[in-house]
């Protein structure tokens, strides 16, 4: 079974080496994933391993890109622009409520100390 595993590897790098000579040509560096996938017929699955295993450079390939690991559109990081704003400002108002219970906290504790003469 293992010896089938290594032939797919391969396979999967000879894919890779032409799949990556096709792309360097200089009308070529500018597609799509979509464009890659039509015209080569390389399954989008393989593009976006490469992509995110950072076999095909964003700089040298601008308009490739893998699926975003939050909402799965196709972006140039690992999470796009979209879900990185949600998360931050998930975490800003995050931080003001807990500000706001820790001054709760502190407003309470200061009503509820008596003090003795």
């Amino acid at each position: 079974m293992l010896l089938f595993h290594k032939r797919i590897d391969v396979r999967e790098e000879d894919i890779f080496s032409e799949l990556h000579h096709f792309l360097l040509r200089k009308n070529n560096r500018y597609l799509t994933n979509d464009e890659v996938v039509t015209l080569t017929g390389v399954s989008s699955e393989l593009l976006f391993k490469w992509v995110k295993a950072g076999k095909l450079k964003k700089s040298i390939f601008p308009n490739l890109g893998a699926p975003c690991e939050r909402c799965g559109q196709i972006t140039q990081a690992k999470i796009c622009v979209s879900c990185s704003s949600s998360i931050v400002g998930t975490l800003k108002q995050e931080e003001k409520d807990r500000a706001w219970f820790n001054q709760i906290q502190r407003n309470h504790v200061r009503a509820s100390t008596y003090h003795y003469k």
